[in-house]
C-alpha cells in the first residue's frame, strides 16, 4: 500500500484559496441571477433561500472532494499539476464573471450618470428661469416704487406738460428696453388705454380678466398666452398707487418666447439629441411653452396634446406627480413619437414645468461603445493574469535574488543621492534623535548659524540660538514626536547675520519597524519674501485708502456697465453704499435725458477708439436735484478686457460761482461806461466854463474895467469861442 504524504500548508492554502474563489464567484453571480429574475419580494426573499441552501451543498461536496482526493493520493502520485490548473480556471471563470458584471454595472452607471446630468440640466435651467421672472417682477416694483416715474402714478396722464411727458417717457422707454421688455401700455380703472409704447399690445380678453385679479403692491404674471395677433405675450401687471384717486395698472410686455429659448437651447454636451422645454397643462391638454428644437416651424403654445397620452413624457407627469411639487425621471417618448427618457422639474411660483430629455438611442451607443471596451479589457486582463502567473511562477527564485540585489543597490543610491541633495540645497536640512540633538546638519544650515556642521553633531538648540528661542525649538520638536506627523510653521530666529524668518516643515525620522527614533526638518530662509509681503500689504492698503477716501468720484466702466464706483462716486449722487449705485448699470442712466446718448457714445468711444474723455454733462441727484458734473476718462486693460476708468467731479457749485462772476463782470463794464460817459461830460463842461471866463475878461477890458478872473488860462484854440 502507498505512504500517504502528509497534509502540508501548502495544501492548506490551497484547498483556502479555491473555496475562496468558488464562493465569490457564486456571491457575485447569483445575487445577480436573482436580481435579474425575480421582481416581487416575496420571490426575492424564497430564491435567496433556495440559493444559500444550494452554495452550502455545492461547498461542501466540493471540500469532501478536494480532501478526499488528497487523502487517497500517495507520494508518487502525480496530482500537483492537476491540482495547480483548478486555481487557474477558477481565476479565469472570476475575470470572466467580473467583466460581464463590468458590463451590466456599466450600463447601469452610463444610466445613472445620464439621470444625474439630466437632473442638474433641468434643476439649473429652472433655477435660471424662476430667477428670470423675479427679475422681471422686481424691475415692474422698481416702475412702481421709484420716484423717477411719478408721472406714471398720476391720474389723467394727457394732462400732463409735453416736458414731462418726454421726460418719464424717455425714462421708461429707456428703462424697459435695457429690461429686455417689448412694450409698456397703462391701463384705466375701467379696462381703457391710457397710453402704450409703440408696438405693445392693447388690451384684450385675458388682460381684462386679469386686471380684476392685480392687488395693489404685487405684481400679477399673466401668460404666456396667444395674443389677438397670434404671438406669444406674457405680460406683467402691478397698480399704480395714485393717493385718493382709482388707480391705473401698468403693464410690461414680453412678445415671443426668445427670454426662454436663450436659457432652453443651450446644451452642454455638443452634438447631443438633449433638449429641454417648457409646458404645463391647460385643461386636459398638455400645452408646450417654449420653442422645440426638432420642431422649429411650430411657434409655442401653438402644439399641444391630450393628457391622456400613454406615452408622451409630459403626459404622464401631468396624470401622475402634477401638484406634489418633486422633480421625477420619467421613460416614454416624445413629441416627435421617439423613445426617450427624461427628467422633469417644476418652475417656482409657477404653474409651468422643465423638461429635459435625450434620446434612448444616444444612451444605447454610449454604453455599446464602452461595454466593447470593457469586453476588450477583460479579454486583456485574462491573457495578461494567465501570462504573468505563468511566468511568475517560473521566475520567482530569480526576481527574488534580483530584487535583494536591486534594494541594496539602490539603498546605496539612495544614501549617497541623499547626501548629495542636502549639502547642495540652499534650504536648511537638518535631523535630531529623540533628545534633541543633531545627527544631520548639511551645509545650507550651517552658513545660516555660521558653524561647521562637524561642531554642530551631537549639540543642541541650546549652542546655537538664545535661551529663549532654543527652549521653543525643542518644544517643537517633541510635539512632533507626540504628535507623529508632519507640521509646517514659521519661525523666527536671531542668527549672526541678524534676525531671519524661516518656513520650517518638521517631520517624525522613523526606522525600518516604523518607531520614531527622532525629527527631521527642513527650513526655508523666507525672510525677504515676508518684507516684500509686508510692503505689498501696505501699498494695497495705501492704494486702497486714497481710493476709498478721495473727494473725487472713481469710476470703471466694461462693456458699457459700471463695475466698479468708490464711495465718493455714491454719495456724488445720493447713495449711502458703491453696491447700492451699481444696480443703476450704465453711467449714462445717471445723465439728464438732454446728456445721456452724448454721455454713452464718449463712453463706447473711449473703450473701442482708445480716445480720452473731458466732458461735462448734467445729472439727476437720487433724490431728483439737478447735478452739473466734469467726467475724465481713459482707456486701460481691466481683468484682460478693455475697460475705462477715470474721474467724476461734482462742479454744480463752480458752476454757479462762474456764472455769478460773470454776472459781475457784466456790471462793472456797464458801471465803467457810464463812469467814462459822465468824466467826458464834466470835462467838456470845464472847458466851456474856462472859454465863458476869458469872454468875460475880454469884454471886461474892452469896457476898461479889471478882469474878474485874472487867473483863467487862456482856452485851447479849437475850443468854441
Amino acid at each position: 500500500m502507498a505512504e500517504r504524504p502528509p497534509l502540508t500548508r501548502a495544501h492548506v492554502l490551497n484547498v483556502v484559496l479555491t473555496y475562496a474563489a468558488v464562493a465569490s464567484l457564486w456571491i457575485l453571480l447569483s445575487d445577480k441571477a436573482v436580481e435579474w429574475l425575480f421582481s416581487t419580494p416575496a420571490q426575492f426573499a424564497l430564491a435567496s433561500t433556495i440559493k444559500g441552501w444550494l452554495f452550502i451543498l455545492i461547498t461542501a461536496l466540493m471540500l469532501y472532494a478536494m480532501l478526499r482526493r488528497r487523502t487517497d493520493q500517495t507520494l508518487v502520485t502525480p496530482g500537483v499539476t492537476r491540482r495547480q490548473w483548478l486555481p487557474f480556471v477558477l481565476l479565469n471563470g472570476l475575470i470572466l464573471a467580473l467583466t460581464g458584471m463590468a458590463i451590466a454595472q456599466n450600463i447601469e452607471l452610463t444610466r445613472g450618470k445620464e439621470v444625474a446630468r439630466l437632473e442638474a440640466i433641468a434643476d439649473l435651467k429652472s433655477r435660471r428661469i424662476t430667477e428670470w421672472l423675479d427679475n422681471r417682477e422686481q424691475d415692474v416694483r422698481q416702475i412702481i416704487e421709484s420716484p423717477r416715474y411719478d408721472a406714471l402714478h398720476r391720474d389723467g396722464l394727457a394732462a400732463a406738460s409735453s416736458h414731462e411727458q418726454a421726460q418719464w417717457q424717455t425714462q421708461l422707454l429707456d428703462f424697459i428696453s435695457l429690461r429686455g421688455f417689448q412694450g409698456a401700455a397703462v391701463f384705466g380703472p375701467t379696462a381703457q388705454t391710457l397710453w402704450h409704447t409703440p408696438g405693445a399690445g392693447t388690451m384684450n380678453t385675458t388682460l381684462q380678466d386679469a386686471l380684476a385679479r392685480v392687488e395693489a403692491g404685487k405684481v400679477l404674471r399673466v401668460g404666456p398666452y396667444l395674443d389677438e395677433r397670434g404671438q406669444s405675450r406674457l405680460d406683467f401687471l402691478a397698480v399704480l398707487n395714485t393717493p385718493g384717486k382709482a388707480s391705473p395698472v401698468i403693464a410690461l410686455q414680453i412678445i415671443g418666447t426668445d427670454w426662454a429659448d436663450r436659457i432652453l437651447r443651450t446644451w452642454p454636451i455638443p452634438d447631443s439629441s438633449g433638449e429641454a422645454m417648457l409646458f404645463r397643462q391647460q385643461g386636459d391638454q398638455v400645452r408646450y411653452l417654449s420653442g422645440l428644437r426638432y420642431r422649429p416651424d411650430d411657434a409655442a403654445l401653438t402644439l399641444h396634446y391630450p393628457l391622456t397620452h400613454q406615452t408622451l413624457l409630459a403626459a404622464q407627469y401631468l396624470r401622475l406627480y402634477a401638484g406634489q411639487g418633486e422633480s421625477r425621471v420619467l421613460s416614454g417618448k416624445d413629441y416627435r413619437d421617439t423613445e426617450v427618457f427624461g427628467v422633469v422639474y417644476p418652475v417656482m411660483n409657477t404653474d409651468w414645468y422643465l423638461l429635459a430629455k435625450i434620446d434612448k438611442a444616444e444612451l444605447y451607443q454610449a454604453t455599446f461603445k464602452e461595454s466593447i471596451w470593457i469586453g476588450l479589457i477583460g479579454l486583456l486582463v485574462l491573457f495578461i493574469t494567465n501570462a504573468g502567473v505563468i511566468l511568475l511562477r517560473q521566475h520567482t527564485r530569480l526576481q527574488m535574488a534580483e530584487q535583494l540585489h536591486h534594494s541594496q543597490s539602490q539603498r546605496l543610491e539612495a544614501l549617497q543621492l541623499l547626501s548629495a541633495i542636502a549639502d547642495s540645497s540652499e534650504d536648511a536640512i537638518f535631523a535630531k534623535d529623540r533628545e534633541g540633538k543633531y545627527i544631520l546638519f548639511n551645509r545650507a544650515a550651517s552658513r545660516f548659524v555660521g558653524k561647521p556642521a562637524a561642531e554642530m553633531l551631537g549639540q543642541d538648540d541650546m549652542a546655537i540660538f538664545p535661551p529663549q528661542q532654543a527652549r521653543m525649538l525643542m518644544a517643537a520638536g517633541r510635539q512632533v514626536i507626540e504628535r507623529n506627523r508632519v507640521q509646517t510653521e514659521e519661525e523666527y530666529l536671531t542668527l549672526p547675520s541678524g534676525d531671519r524668518v524661516f518656513l520650517a516643515t518638521k517631520g517624525p525620522l522613523q526606522d525600518s519597524d516604523g518607531r520614531v527614533i527622532g525629527i527631521f526638518g527642513i527650513s526655508r530662509d523666507i525672510t525677504d519674501a515676508k518684507r516684500a509681503e509686508a510692503d505689498l500689504r501696505e501699498r494695497e492698503g495705501l492704494f486702497r485708502a486714497l481710493v476709498e477716501q478721495s473727494l473725487a468720484g472713481i469710476y470703471i466702466i466694461q462693456q458699457g456697465r459700471l463695475c466698479y464706483i468708490n464711495p465718493c462716486f455714491a454719495q456724488l449722487f445720493g447713495y449711502d453704499s458703491p453696491g447700492a449705485l451699481l444696480g443703476v448699470g450704465s453711467l449714462h442712466a445717471l445723465a439728464a435725458p438732454k446728456d445721456s446718448a452724448r454721455v454713452a457714445e464718449l463712453i463706447q468711444a473711449c473703450e473701442q477708439d482708445d480716445s480720452e474723455i473731458h466732458t461735462r454733462f448734467s445729472a439727476q441727484h437720487r433724490q431728483g436735484e439737478a447735478l452739473e458734473v466734469e467726467l475724465y476718462g481713459r482707456r486701460v486693460d481691466y481683468r484682460g478686457q478693455p475697460a475705462v476708468i477715470g474721474l467724476l467731479l461734482d462742479v454744480t457749485e463752480r458752476e454757479q460761482v462762474e456764472q455769478a462772476l460773470t454776472h459781475q463782470a457784466d456790471e462793472l463794464r456797464q458801471q465803467n461806461h457810464e463812469l467814462e460817459r459822465f468824466n467826458k461830460v464834466m470835462v467838456d463842461r470845464e472847458l466851456a466854463m474856462l472859454a465863458l471866463k476869458h469872454q468875460i475878461n475880454g469884454l471886461s477890458r474892452q469896457l476898461g474895467l479889471p478882469p474878474p478872473y485874472p487867473q483863467a488860462p487862456t482856452p485851447p484854440e479849437d475850443l468854441p469861442s
